[in-house]
């Protein structure tokens, strides 16, 4: 079958696409040249194969989004994972006043599905285009793959607009921010910007690559505020400089991109992955800014827990307690004695828990009641998928 001998495909619609001149590329596949989005995919990498295989049940673990969004389909890629959210309805692109509403609220809802996942998996790759290119399923790739799992868009705009309100203020790239110093106000300052703007090596690829780099050089012009033109004027000479240059209206999109006031400047996670990547053996202090990470302070300073702590400190509780089962019998009392929290609030929680469909209860007499999640399902069904398929081969 042709499928079997493809490799890459849109799981989005685009307007249009095309070749690169040497057709070493394809070009065209940019979020502001969407024409519907259909599916959100999260990239998981790690450093090896072997790494992949000995954190797979993890990763298992942490792609049901809030104990209510099951992926539709995961495939195994060379070091790590793709899943899909395909949603029960496509979102339609439609410009408005010079802008994309809806690309806005998808980009919002796929930074909190990543954050999500972030909290709970290492290797989510944030440069990675949700909407863009990604492998195609196959029969030797494909590990999960359920059509009646689908996302309800409302359903995963309403829990964005919930989640959004419990994380810290964020900048647009979802860096957790704080002010700074005035002398770490302007990004093309710090020694970061100017380590990036002498890379010559940066490659084309997914990623963090010669776009995202562009991006994030212009960014940090944009946050300075360096006039657009001399941003053009620095990003030319910068792009001619690569061994593997982007063609320039590339280069001219990403300015006019990064000076469209869609964002505050360029995000700690982009810098620390473009480093990373590029500029292993820099050793520079890694300052945005526009922004530092800033945390909550400990549950333990704190004289009361929010109600949001609570329901996730439950559902972490019954999920790693009930492990690849289906199900899992905890008492309330067991609950209490390991998380610390009274009856009248854990009563509290279990209602709110059961309301979002979070949480299944099976009362059984006088033993101890029969507690369910949607990680728990997911995990047992992939667990007796992969038995059957070991058995079947």
């Amino acid at each position: 079958a042709i499928a079997d001998r493809m490799t890459h495909w849109t799981p989005n619609t685009f307007n249009w696409l095309g070749y690169t001149q040497n057709r070493g590329s394809v070009r065209g596949h940019r979020e502001a040249n969407l024409a519907q989005i259909n599916t959100l995919v999260v990239d998981i990498d790690f450093a090896d194969a072997q790494e992949r295989d000995a954190r797979e049940r993890e990763v298992l673990g942490a792609v049901t989004v809030a104990d209510l969004f099951i992926p539709t389909m995961i495939l195994r890629t060379a070091k790590g994972f793709h899943i899909y959210y395909v949603f029960d309805q496509p979102m339609f692109l439609r410009k408005k006043r010079g802008q994309f509403p809806v690309l806005k609220a998808a980009q919002k809802m796929s930074s909190f599905v990543r954050q999500w996942i972030q909290q709970r998996v290492t290797g989510v790759d944030v440069g990675c285009n949700n909407f863009g290119i990604f492998r195609i399923p196959r029969q030797d790739n494909l590990i999960f793959f359920d059509a009646n799992m689908l996302i309800q868009v409302s359903a995963l705009m309403k829990w964005s607009q919930y989640y959004a309100a419990q994380v810290p203020v964020t900048d647009q790239m979802g860096d957790q921010v704080i002010s700074l110093s005035s002398d770490e106000g302007r990004q093309v300052d710090q020694a970061w910007f100017k380590a990036l703007l002498k890379v010559t090596t940066v490659k084309s690829g997914h990623g963090l690559a010669r776009h995202n780099t562009v991006m994030t050089l212009a960014l940090a012009m944009y946050q300075s505020k360096i006039s657009q033109q001399r941003a053009r004027d620095v990003l030319d000479v910068f792009n001619s400089n690569l061994h593997d240059p982007l063609v320039d209206r590339e280069v001219v999109q990403c300015v006019r991109d990064a000076y469209s006031g869609d964002y505050r400047g360029a995000a700690l996670s982009y810098v620390q992955g473009l480093l990373d990547q590029w500029v292993p053996n820099f050793s520079g202090k890694v300052v945005v800014g526009i922004g530092w990470h800033k945390f909550a302070k400990p549950r333990a300073e704190r004289q009361y827990s929010h109600a949001n702590e609570w329901r996730n400190d439950v559902l972490a509780l019954i999920n790693r307690m009930g492990g690849s089962a289906a199900s899992v019998a905890m008492s309330t009392r067991q609950i209490q004695a390991e998380l610390g929290i009274s009856p009248a609030s854990l009563n509290r929680v279990m209602k709110q828990l059961q309301a979002t469909s979070q949480l299944k209860q099976v009362q059984r007499g006088n033993q101890p009641t029969l507690l369910t999640t949607v990680t728990m399902l997911f995990k047992s069904a992939m667990v007796s998928r992969q038995a059957q398929s070991q058995a079947w081969t």
